[in-house]
């Protein structure tokens, strides 16, 4: 706040100087070709007012140029003394460790989803389980059991509800000014509401979250440890 100021002040000041001194070098060269007219006996004419013309031009461009460089030089030594100096500039090195930190933090946050239904319901196994060697009983059997503890552990975390509490396959109507993001429209739509059809999807959406710990792994690419049991 005190650098404007005082970079306003030395400008008003240098300029008033420089606009002094080409003020005097005009006046010196007026009063010089006033008295070698009157010398000379030569009455003023079109030639010698083109000529003080073009030297007003002149003396304008040189003193615009002068008043730009003072201006510049002033700019310059208030940037390079607002600049601090004990920041250090980071290098492309230092970029590329931040990216990749950022992106293994990402690919954390991603398999930790999966890393909690696999140790809560054993997701993980079930997925990748050939089915084709077991009987539909056994398969309905796990299924069911897989199926309680993931659902015990989405309702733990995320708290999920319907967005919309009707049933699905009943009619409904949809009012002006609808949540788009909530509510998705297919089929035949018109182009204003209310809308009238079938609900084929409720939809889901978030009445609470609890995060669960982040694994202390900096390692993103293991879901779930081995487990050895020592004999």
């Amino acid at each position: 706040m005190t650098k404007q100021p005082s970079l306003r002040r030395t400008f008003a000041l240098r300029s008033l100087v420089q606009f002094l001194v080409f003020a005097s070098l005009l006046s010196a060269v007026a009063v010089g070709l006033h008295w070698y007219s009157l010398d000379a006996g030569i009455r003023p004419n079109f030639r010698n007012y083109a000529l003080l013309f073009a030297f007003l031009i002149l003396f304008s461009l040189l003193q615009w140029m002068f008043l730009k460089n003072t201006l510049s030089k002033l700019l310059a030594r208030s940037l390079a003394s607002s600049t601090p100096k004990n920041k250090r500039p980071t290098t492309p090195r230092e970029d590329e460790v931040d990216r990749k930190k950022r992106e293994n933090e990402n690919k954390r946050l991603f398999v930790h989803l999966f890393a909690v239904l696999q140790r809560e319901g054993r997701l993980m196994d079930f997925l990748q389980e050939d089915l084709d060697r077991y009987e539909d009983a056994q398969i309905g059997a796990a299924v069911r059991s897989i199926h309680a503890n993931c659902k015990q552990t989405v309702k733990r975390y995320l708290s999920p509800e319907p967005v919309m509490r009707q049933q699905e396959g009943e009619t409904v109507e949809i009012e002006a000014g609808f949540d788009r993001q909530a509510i998705k429209l297919t089929g035949n739509v018109g182009d204003q509401p209310p809308f009238t059809g079938i609900l084929r999807h409720r939809g889901w959406q978030l009445k609470s979250v609890a995060l669960p710990k982040l694994a202390e792994t900096e390692n993103a690419d293991f879901i779930a440890p081995a487990e050895v049991e020592i004999l």
